[in-house]
């Protein structure tokens, strides 16, 4: 295998599993494995790193290569995958066969961190010299929380552009929506079952909300679309309540998904849903406990038109598109570095039973990112 190839594996056995908020623990879990290795990659070629803990044992990796340059190019990607408990090849063992690498992360988005690796060493180690600085972020907790995007900037990201690594099959996303999360909590009256009358049914209660938010969701969907996005949307997506089947229930929860479009905020999307429950009594909101802004990128800006002539040239074709979906780039648009999402791999191949990467593709990544940079 030759380089961008063998650090990709290197990197998929690694387990770097996001426990997703569930409690799970052992040595899968968490990135600090992970990114101790990037780190070490990155030392090996002689450049500065910096371990940054988000949590406890789940760190940023930022790395730098000044060349005196006037503009700085964020490149980012996220250390954490999803579980793989239900996957049906060995996730940790990476093989390739018929041009793929498959393995968990292979996809999402070790073969973007991959890329971004071999660039930046290329270029430490003096193969060639580029016209940016490069700044490579990699993150942890991108799947369930996007803390570590937004510990990145709190502590003063600096970049004058920059490139998320997401599965696009080398296409440039250039807006996407963002996301949302709230709970719902409605308070009743336990009693036993057969005197119903001398509780207060929490379920009841939120069946209402439910229908209220039902109707609320079809109100969005019939919104003026969004020229790339389309329009919000609303789901309910949890929903918990009751102790036993002889109680009254006193409490019950949901939890409520809601795609923002760019410029909205999280006071105006829980202000619409408030007044959509006007009028129901004993709930109360709890959260956000998520909240990513959508985002939206000039086809004019630097960064979509530096991309799409390095694609061009390597590929000979360019795809500019929109997602549903969210990533890392909505915290950084949102802190104000242009940033667009692009990488090598499906994003029907994440997250699956047989994740993998082309691995022609990965190749393309690293020719493309340095022609940005030329």
């Amino acid at each position: 295998m030759d380089a961008p190839e063998k650090l990709l594996s290197d990197l998929v056995a690694i387990p770097s599993i996001n426990p997703m908020g569930r409690g799970r623990e052992g040595s899968q879990y968490g990135e600090g494995a992970l990114a101790e290795f990037v780190a070490e990659h990155l030392r090996h070629a002689s450049v500065d790193v910096e371990l940054d803990d988000v949590a406890p044992g789940r760190p940023n990796v930022m790395a730098r290569l000044d060349v005196g340059a006037r503009q700085t190019l964020l490149l980012e990607a996220h250390l954490d995958t999803v579980f793989a408990d239900r996957m049906t090849i060995d996730p940790f063992r990476p093989v390739i066969r018929e041009g793929r690498l498959y393995g968990r992360g292979a996809c999402d988005t070790k073969g973007s961190l991959a890329a971004f690796l071999h660039v930046l060493c290329s270029y430490a180690e003096g193969i060639q010299k580029p016209k940016m600085n490069i700044l490579l972020l990699a993150v942890a907790d991108e799947e369930y929380g996007f803390t570590g995007a937004k510990h990145a900037v709190s502590r003063g990201l600096k970049a004058d552009f920059g490139i998320a690594g997401e599965p696009t099959q080398l296409h440039i996303v250039r807006a996407h929506k963002g996301v949302t999360r709230w709970k719902i909590v409605t308070h009743g009256v336990a009693a036993h079952s057969a005197y119903p009358d001398r509780g207060r049914n929490a379920i009841y209660t939120m069946a209402r909300v439910v229908a209220r938010l039902e109707a609320h969701a079809a109100a969005l969907v019939r919104n003026s679309p969004h020229p790339l996005l389309g329009t919000p949307t609303l789901s309910v997506g949890v929903i918990e309540g009751g102790q036993t089947v002889n109680i009254v229930p006193d409490r019950c929860m949901i939890e409520v998904d809601r795609r923002t479009l760019p410029g909205e905020t999280d006071a105006s999307v829980l202000g619409a849903a408030t007044k959509a429950l006007d009028g129901i009594e004993n709930w109360e909101t709890v959260g956000p406990h998520l909240s990513i802004a959508g985002m939206e990128v000039s086809a004019g800006s630097a960064v979509v038109q530096k991309l799409a002539q390095a694609v061009d040239d390597i590929v000979g074709r360019v795809a500019i598109e929109s997602a549903q979906y969210a990533t890392d780039a909505g915290v950084y648009n949102g802190y104000g570095i242009p940033t667009v999402v692009f990488g090598p791999g499906d994003i029907a191949r994440a997250h699956t039973e047989e994740e993998y990467i082309e691995i022609d593709q990965l190749h393309d990544a690293v020719r493309i990112i340095e022609r940005v940079l030329q």
